[in-house]
């Protein structure tokens, strides 16, 4: 389990605030495997992983008089390097009190919530992909902050209500972070926040903005943009493989998690190096000879587990009671499966997510519109007019006419936009219908803000990226590390033009470049992608009576989400096994499993 935490601030002379925060602590040390880590005025921190840490992940940082400055709570490196901080003293100290967390972004990352006093607020904030969540809600002139409200029954949750929009919304995209969630008192500080905790009604500021780093252009030349990214895809696998107990990959066969491979191979962590490969015993094309060709080439051990789709869904009644529905719910946990396969070693996985989205495999012609956006007629437009082509497999004057409206002006719309209506579905329909990007997506997932056409689907496909995060607690279940996402190296690509990383013309170009030599091309060069599509339609075609029982009598259509009738059609095998978004009924299953949870914790108090 990751860090988890609880958290609370609040005015210590204010005497009403001060007595509810004494109830709550007292309430707090009666949940199991729970421990103080900082305790002051006014504030405590508590460290809630299960099992809990015989060394939590927390740096404290003391004034020069010794007093109670600040936390961090999670894993902390500085800016360039790879060896995890485990303390944090003098001139760093002074500088990071001195400006309330505010150097946080431009000389530290990591995987990490922190806590700074300033004055006599409380400056909190978030990673830029928030790895560790962070949700808050007030309580009696208290703020309480937690990782994970499944693991907060001490917090008085019949306060708690519905938010309808909210969960609608997910019915037409189930990754949206607005800073809201299912419950209405509920909030969330997502990436690269900042919450004055002490200030009545205060609302996040969004100090770490990808834009920023879209526009602040890198453009080295091919050699050495390849030589840049390899060093730093290096730099944080090194940093994540040191600093996490018997890491191990989970290696998919795919491009990104065989560079993960690559890079771990090359890093301090001890021999021998596992990866394990999930084959997914379905219609799906086996990515297994992949998979044994990167370990065999980088000299890692390869463990294989099988699954099969004749698992049955967890029971509708058993999702936890988090802030907002998860898919990872319909997860199993593959804790014994895994056990045998590495020996009863228990080990944190490294995995692949997030290169798609940073090393841009993306079939887009929109690269040209950022060269001429940034070069004007320069002496390589005819040569990135045939790679936009070649990426895209469109012709030149295709191209050339979806470059147009980027030419005269036009503000370009997000592709993530397009993504999402491609899921429509008869179930929600009337949610794709009524869909808000304003509500739905932060700004910088809505507005270009300077940022070239094809940059800027780059730039707001991070928010996919952030939210395929494993976040939800789930008991003894694996410790998952996503390397890729980890802000150096996320800045870099950002800082990239497209159509350098798409280079000349190829999905991950400058990627593929950048591991010549440290792959097999048999993986280096694949432009294949694995999937489970078959998987999921098997999943649902053996567990389609209960879902389609759950979902006709169930909480999406008691609250006019979904009508019944709609259900009904759908969920005849002959409609959603062959509708292109078909499987995203597991989707809707796992929303109706939260909202029953939460039905009978309400009818329950």
């Amino acid at each position: 389990m990751p860090a988890a935490f609880f958290a609370m601030s609040w005015n210590p002379e204010d005497e009403q605030a001060e007595q509810q925060a004494a109830r709550i602590q007292t309430r707090l040390m009666e949940a199991p495997a729970t421990s103080i880590l900082v305790e002051t005025s006014g504030f405590l921190l508590a460290d809630l992983s299960q099992p809990g840490s015989a060394s939590p992940p927390i740096i404290e940082i003391r004034r020069t008089d010794g007093q109670f400055g600040g936390a961090i709570l999670g894993t902390l490196f500085p800016q360039n390097g790879y060896l995890r901080l485990t303390e944090i003293r003098h001139a760093a100290a002074t500088m990071l009190l001195d400006r309330g967390g505010g150097n946080l972004y431009n000389d530290y990352w990591g995987s990490y919530v922190a806590f700074f006093h300033t004055g006599d607020n409380l400056a909190v904030y978030t990673d830029p992909v928030s790895s560790i969540p962070c949700f808050y809600s007030a309580d009696g002139g208290v703020t309480c902050f937690y990782s994970n409200l499944e693991l907060c029954p001490f917090l008085d949750r019949s306060r708690f209500s519905l938010n309808r929009r909210f969960i609608s919304t997910l019915m037409a995209y189930d990754k949206i972070q607005n800073g809201e969630t299912g419950l209405n008192e509920v909030k969330e500080l997502f990436g690269g926040q900042r919450l004055m905790a002490r200030t009545p009604d205060a609302l996040p500021e969004t100090l770490w903005d990808p834009r920023d780093f879209a526009r602040d252009v890198l453009e080295p030349d091919p050699e050495a943009g390849a030589c840049l990214l390899r060093e730093t895809v290096q730099q944080v696998v090194s940093a994540w493989a040191t600093s996490v107990p018997a890491p191990a990959v989970d290696l998919s066969g795919g491009l990104d998690s065989s560079i993960v491979l690559a890079c771990l191979a090359e890093s301090d962590a001890p021999l021998p190096h596992l990866a394990v490969h999930h084959i997914v015993e379905s219609g799906d094309p086996t990515e297994a000879h992949f998979a044994r060709a990167a370990a065999a080439f980088l000299g890692a051990d390869l463990a294989e587990i099988r699954f099969t789709p004749s698992r049955q869904l967890p029971e509708v009644t058993s999702h936890p009671a988090s802030a907002r529905p998860y898919r990872h719910f319909l997860s199993r946990d593959f804790n014994t499966q895994l056990a045998e396969a590495t020996a009863g070693m228990e080990r944190t996985y490294l995995t692949g997510q997030g290169g798609d989205h940073l090393f841009h495999a993306a079939e887009t012609s929109l690269g040209l519109s950022d060269y001429l956006r940034r070069h004007g007629l320069g002496p390589h437009l005819i040569s990135e007019l045939a790679n936009s082509a070649r990426l895209s497999k469109l012709s030149v004057w295709r191209v050339l006419r979806d470059t147009l409206p980027d030419m005269i002006g036009k503000t370009h719309t997000s592709s993530l936009l397009g993504a999402i209506a491609a899921r429509r579905t008869p179930l929600n329909t009337a949610a794709l219908d009524i869909f808000d990007p304003v509500y739905a997506f932060p700004d910088w997932a809505r507005t270009p803000g300077g940022v070239p056409p094809g940059k800027f689907d780059q730039v707001s496909g991070i928010l996919h990226m952030i939210q395929v995060q494993e976040r939800l607690f789930a008991e003894h279940a694996r410790e998952v590390v996503n390397p890729l996402m980890s802000q150096p190296l996320i800045e870099l690509c950002l800082r990239l033009p497209v159509y350098l990383l798409s280079l000349a013309g190829v999905s991950r170009g400058l990627a593929r470049k950048a591991f010549e030599g440290r792959l097999p091309d048999l993986v280096r060069l694949r432009m294949t992608k694995g999937e489970a599509t078959r998987y999921f339609v098997d999943q649902l075609r053996l567990n389609l009576s209960m879902v389609r029982d759950c979902l006709m009598d169930g909480e999406l259509v008691a609250h006019g989400i979904v009508q019944r009738r709609d259900v009904e059609t759908f969920l005849r095998e002959d409609q959603f096994l062959t509708h292109p978004a078909g499987r995203m009924t597991l989707v809707y299953y796992a929303i109706e499993a939260w909202l029953r949870t939460w039905k009978t914790l309400r009818t329950s108090m």
